[in-house]
């Protein structure tokens, strides 16, 4: 693997948008999904201690739980059908 995948801003380790992101964070997620095309991103890897959480008016959403014994936290879906987005808990 390249060395940069293992840095904190590689797509695998970067929480610019799940570990409270400001206003710099969500311009920049807003540059990300017009690149890429979508509506929304989805990320995991860092735990939510509110359960599945949006961010940047819901255009992403944070969906690590927690579930591991270690943390504690629940069983929660994240469900998208269509433009519907809804957390089943």
């Amino acid at each position: 693997a390249p060395e940069f995948i293992h840095t904190g801003e590689s797509p695998t380790w970067n929480r610019d948008y799940s570990d409270e992101p400001d206003e710099d964070d969500c311009l920049q997620l807003g540059e990300v999904l017009t690149a890429l095309g979508v509506k929304r991103m989805i990320v995991g890897h860092t735990v939510q201690g509110d359960g599945i959480t949006p961010n940047c008016d819901a255009r992403v959403w944070c969906i690590d739980t927690g579930m591991a014994a270690h943390y504690g936290g629940g069983v929660e879906v994240l469900e998208i059908d269509g433009d519907e987005v809804r957390v089943l808990r």
